[in-house]
């Protein structure tokens, strides 16, 4: 049974990510959804709430459910070149997703899902010796890093023809995220 809903989500995806190819995200409605795949409409409302929850489960799908696998295992730069690549797999799409804004957006899902992931690794593997703060509690610093992250990953979506690879993102990143801005700037201009 639970191999057959994960089917039908799978072709809901799929007939939904097709009609992105082709109308904008606003036109596209359910029936044209449900219809592309062979379905009914009550069917798509059996799996999701709306379009914007089939778009968080597909970013889940994709991306989301290897990540967690691998910082599971303690697999961190892996996990987050892992990110990259699954976003540059299915690239049009993501950055499709990305020009729709407002709550629900895919914006707003990838900062609650990178804030959720770090919060838990920083939870199961607590704080480095950082000076007593009440502001550096798990739940800045876990906001921090998502939004630094999500940013990362709309810039380089937003970049279109400037085409960067995942190893060079992945690099890129790894480096930001172990320098602070002033070990960057020059300070000798």
């Amino acid at each position: 049974m639970e191999q057959k809903k994960d089917l039908t989500k799978k072709l809901i995806a799929e007939s939904f990510q097709s009609l992105l190819e082709k109308h904008p995200f606003d036109k596209i409605t359910i029936r044209m959804i449900t219809d592309q795949a062979g379905l009914i409409r009550p069917t798509f409302y059996n799996h999701f709430q709306d379009k914007y929850d089939l778009v968080e489960w597909i970013f889940s799908e994709d991306i989301v459910s290897e990540v967690d696998r691998l910082l599971q295992h303690g697999m961190q730069q892996e996990a987050i070149k892992f990110l990259f690549t699954g976003i540059h797999k299915n690239r049009k799409f993501y950055a499709k997703m990305l020009q729709v804004s407002g709550q629900n957006s895919l914006e707003e899902v990838l900062v609650r899902r990178l804030e959720e992931l770090f919060r838990r690794e920083i939870t199961e593997k607590g704080i480095k010796d950082i000076p007593q703060n009440r502001v550096l509690n798990v739940t800045y610093v876990s906001r921090y890093y998502a939004l630094g992250l999500a940013t990362s990953i709309e810039a380089w979506l937003a970049g279109g023809d400037n085409e960067v690879s995942v190893d060079e993102l992945t690099e890129a990143y790894e480096f930001l995220i172990t320098h602070s801005i002033y070990d960057i700037i020059n300070e000798d201009v």
